[in-house]
């Protein structure tokens, strides 16, 4: 293999669980000055749009949120600057990650990340440790489309500059995102979701292929491949 593309939530990172999204969403409901239930049916009520390119700025995301919960403009700014606050914190791995994606690289394999995300991670993404360790990340709410939707695979194959065939997969699944990779030529390796059993995820799959216990086995998985 020549590259390894990851899915950054509940792979590379922690996928969030409902008491977090919970907090996140009584925080804003601060800023905004609504109800954290209104904030948290929000969040509910609009994944898809979020994640599908309909929002693919903060300011577009914030712009919606407020309007949704029926406040003033004015509150626009302050609001966009927390989901960025909240972004950057879900953007920060453990040590473990890091030194397994620095391994990855010291063997000169190319690195990206593909992800459903909302406009707040896309935002936060360049100050992320992360960013550093990899060549490329691609990212729904700018990119326009949900995984397994097979333009986002040919994005970060084209970015990362590797035919498919030479390329790994790695994910924990949601968003039948493993069969996406597989459907566009892919290697694909499934982990076990990062994060609690509670952990929020969406269009998980059956998958009868690899399974890893974590993203940090996947360098001696590729040694054991070659």
């Amino acid at each position: 293999m020549d590259a390894v593309a990851f899915d950054l939530f509940g792979t590379l990172v922690t996928a969030p669980t409902p008491q977090e999204r919970t907090r996140a969403a009584s925080g804003l409901a601060a800023v905004i000055g609504c109800g954290t239930a209104t904030v948290d049916q929000y969040f509910r009520n609009t994944w898809h749009a979020r994640h599908n390119g309909t929002l693919p700025t903060l300011r577009d995301l914030a712009t919606h949120l407020v309007h949704a919960a029926d406040r003033p403009g004015e509150v626009i700014g302050p609001v966009a600057d927390r989901l960025r606050a909240l972004g950057q914190a879900r953007l920060v791995p453990a040590p473990s990650v890091v030194y397994a994606l620095q391994s990855l690289r010291s063997k000169g394999l190319r690195i990206g990340i593909l992800s459903d995300a909302s406009a707040e991670i896309a935002a936060a993404w360049p100050k992320s440790p992360l960013a550093a360790l990899v060549d490329t990340a691609v990212f729904s709410c700018t990119a326009g489309a949900l995984k397994p939707d097979p333009r986002l695979y040919r994005r970060i194959l084209e970015e990362l500059g590797v035919p498919a065939h030479r390329t790994l997969y790695v994910g924990d699944g949601g968003g039948d995102e493993l069969h996406g990779a597989l459907a566009a030529g892919m290697a694909a390796v499934a982990v076990r979701r990062r994060g609690p059993a509670d952990a929020v995820a969406f269009g998980d799959t059956d998958w009868h292929g690899p399974v890893l216990d974590a993203v940090e086995s996947v360098p001696p998985y590729l040694t054991e491949q070659k």
